[in-house]
Parts: structure tokens; sequence; C-alpha cells
């Protein structure tokens, strides 16, 4: 495994690093993206005990010591806000892949409730329920778990192995740059739902965990946008997204490999441009924080 086959898939990451903090770029976050690069290149570092160096095993966790710094750098900064538009269309992506997915479709009840979950959010597109705090923490939730759902496809990543390790045919350029720009949004959003979780850290109990965990709620829910848009849009958007994505999956004009990772890239792109830029605001809870953290919007 040569480094110039993976050089665009850094770029992606690199580009996907930027573009989370257009409106919120300061001076002393380039000092900070310098340092998520340097520090990555320890995953370069053999293990003690590894007896036989992968070259294409550490460029790979290069990209993924990256994510984890960046995420800890920036976990203030690059919460997604979203809309219940654009929610509906992560659950559509999320219902298109489970469709594909052995372990869903082989299990009838499974797939039977992750239907009618995913009527919930479709449904709220149109009649806008989402107005109280519990609706907008529960719909933010379900948007981190359709993105963890998406991680955990075989969809997601497929190309990063084949980039990697060459499990499969070439893959262009431009895959590989995309690849890598949704391999950072999805590890920043796995990165909230372990933050999510009630385990407390060092020195810490477990009631000033559940404390934290409440601000990180709240900063959720106001991370939620709940203004309602014009019906007919709502159908619109409904219409092509999911004339799309049925198009696709009955003739696979486009590989769900490269569709896959487009997708997350379109969105949070979708996402910038339909909410004003905002000044930088305080996302999710360090566990070892004594200071109390409150959303700025």
């Amino acid at each position: 495994m040569k480094l110039e086959v993976a050089w665009p898939f850094y770029a992606g990451l690199l580009v996907q690093a930027v573009f989370l903090l257009v409106g919120q770029l300061e001076r002393s976050d380039l000092t900070k993206l310098l340092g998520c690069c340097a520090g990555s290149l320890f995953g370069l570092i053999p293990a003690k005990h590894e007896h036989r160096y992968d070259p294409s095993f550490h460029l790979f966790f290069v990209a993924c010591v990256f994510s984890v710094i960046y995420a800890c750098f920036f976990k203030r900064k690059v919460l997604e806000r979203i809309n219940k538009e654009i929610l509906m269309v992560w659950t559509m992506i999320g219902l298109y892949i489970a469709l594909q997915t052995p372990l869903i479709t082989g299990y009838p009840p499974v797939l039977i409730v992750l239907s009618v979950l995913s009527v919930i959010p479709v449904a709220n597109a149109f009649a806008g329920f989402d107005k109280s705090y519990g609706w907008k923490v529960c719909l933010y939730i379900w948007f981190l778990c359709v993105l963890i759902g998406i991680a955990a496809s075989k969809f997601a990543f497929s190309t990063v192995v084949n980039i990697f390790w060459n499990s499969g045919g070439p893959v262009n350029s431009v895959t590989k740059l995309f690849v890598g720009m949704s391999f950072l949004y999805l590890a920043i959003n796995v990165w909230y739902v372990i933050e999510l979780i009630p385990l407390p850290g060092k020195h810490q109990s477990f009631s000033e965990r559940l404390e934290h965990v409440k601000e990180d709620l709240d900063i959720l829910a106001s991370d939620y946008d709940d203004a309602q848009v014009r019906w007919w849009k709502t159908v619109l958007l409904l219409a092509i997204s999911g004339s799309l994505l049925a198009i696709n999956y009955f003739q696979h004009f486009v590989s769900d490999e490269t569709l896959i990772p487009f997708l997350i890239v379109l969105l949070p792109v979708a996402d910038k441009f339909r909410f004003p830029l905002r000044a930088p605001v305080n996302s999710i809870a360090n566990v070892d924080s004594e200071t109390p953290i409150k959303a700025d919007e």
C-alpha cells in the first residue's frame, strides 16, 4: 500500500475538517488542525507486540487517530444543526440501507420495528409535532442513531477497505475524496453518541455524570430546528429523494459504495446553507469538566 494511492482520502478528511468549522473558524483553530495532523502520525508507530508491520493498517489508523483528536478538539463547535426535512431524508437513507442489509431483512420483526420508527420522523416533517423539548431530543438522538447505523453498514466503509487493502477494483480519486469526508463526519457523530452514555469519568460521581448528560441533551434540543416549511416543499423533497433512492435500489445506476458516502457529504452541505452560520457554541460536555456547559442559542 503506497501513500499516493490514499492521498485523496486524506484530502477528504481535511476538507471535511475545515468545512465543519465554516462560520466558526478562528486563528487558534488552525493551530489545532495542525495538531490533529501531527498527532495522527502516531498511527504509524508499530504496537509493542506487533511482529509484522502492516503499512495499510497503519495508514488507515492514521485516519482514525486524526478523527478522534479532531472530535476532542472541536466537539464544542461541530455538532450538526438539523431540521425535520433533513431528518426525513436521513431516515430514508437509513431505511434504504436497512433494506439491503441481510442482518435486518433476515429478521422480519426487526425490519417491521425499524419501519414503524422510520414513519415517525417522516410524519413529523408534515405534522410538526416536534415543538416540545422531549420530541426535539428524541428526534436528534434518532438522527445520531441513523448515522451510527450507516456507519455500521457495509456501504459506508467498504470502499475504505478497498482503498487501503486493495480488496476490490480500482477506486477513482473523487470517490476516495467523498469517502474521506464521510469517514470524518460519521466518526464525529459516533463520538457524540459515546458522550451521551451515562458512564462516570475519572473522579466523577454517577449523579454528576447524569447532570452532564442532561446538559448534552439540552444542547441537542437547541440544535434541532422546529420551524415548519410549506407542505408542498416537504412533499417535493420527499418525492425527489424517495424516487432517486427507489430508482437506484431497483436499477443500480450508481453503486451504493459510491452513493452512500456522496449522500453523507451532500446533506451536511445542505444543512450549512439551510441554516444561518452561528457564533461558536458549547457542544457536548467534557465528562471531566466541572463547569456546566450551556448552549448559546
